[in-house]
């Protein structure tokens, strides 16, 4: 009796132990914004999958070097045949509107249609408990990207 409650208490408290690794730091002389998503593979939430599934096609790299916006996602499919993996951003500081605590890229028009034309339709993306977020409106031509400026290590 005492294995089968150990075991399902090991079973339950896994998502405990779950975790995307993530960080968000200023390099180049505080000038880009470097943020970096990697998921453990083993169990879910997969913030780095959910954001290369955001991204067309199925090729296990996605690359995006468009309008100052540079994202590069690898993944993988566990044995569930879910979708982790890893993803790094490189977004220049100049490029961001702070609205109250949050840091926004934003891009409207052809700019917004060049980036969206790499995410699925209306692809939206929130991660670290919402304080991340990616929205590409490929029908309203507009394109945002923000952080919590508290994730950002300066």
């Amino acid at each position: 009796m005492k294995k089968l409650i150990l075991a399902a208490a090991v079973v339950f408290s896994s998502g405990l132990y779950a975790q995307t690794d993530f960080s968000a730091v200023l390099i180049k002389d505080l000038n880009v914004l470097s943020i970096s998503v990697a998921d453990d593979g083993l169990i879910t939430p997969f913030e780095a999958g959910e954001l290369w599934a955001s991204m067309k096609g199925t090729e296990q790299r996605k690359y995006i070097d468009q309008e100052g916006f540079n994202m590069e996602c690898d993944a993988l499919r566990n044995h569930a045949n879910e979708i982790y993996g890893s993803c790094t951003f490189n977004i220049p500081m100049n490029s961001f509107l702070k609205v109250g605590e949050v840091q926004v890229f934003k891009l409207k028009g052809s700019a917004a249609a060049r980036l969206n034309r790499y995410f699925n339709d209306s692809a939206y993306v929130s991660i670290q408990g919402g304080r991340v977020y990616l929205n590409s409106y490929n029908t309203k031509r507009e394109f945002y990207f923000g952080i919590h400026d508290s994730l950002i290590k300066r």
